[in-house]
């Protein structure tokens, strides 16, 4: 998020009550935290899927290539 826009967004919430202003607030750590799960490639399905095909062939196990049956 651009740093204008985040005082923008200050600026707009100063004119809610207390309340609303906390409960703004608290929505944006929470849609923040969202997408950085969300967009998390370390833990992302297709890492996952590449790093247990990379354990699978290193431990040489079944499935390790593809056509191939393992022992």
């Amino acid at each position: 998020m651009k740093a204008n826009s985040r005082v923008q967004i200050v600026l707009r919430e100063l004119r809610l009550p207390r309340e609303e202003r906390r409960a703004a607030r608290q929505e944006r750590h929470v849609e923040e935290a969202m997408r950085s799960q969300r967009d998390n490639v370390a833990y992302s399905e297709a890492a996952r899927k590449a790093a247990v095909e990379a354990e699978r062939q290193r431990s040489g196990g079944a499935g390790s290539y593809p056509g191939g049956g393992g022992s």
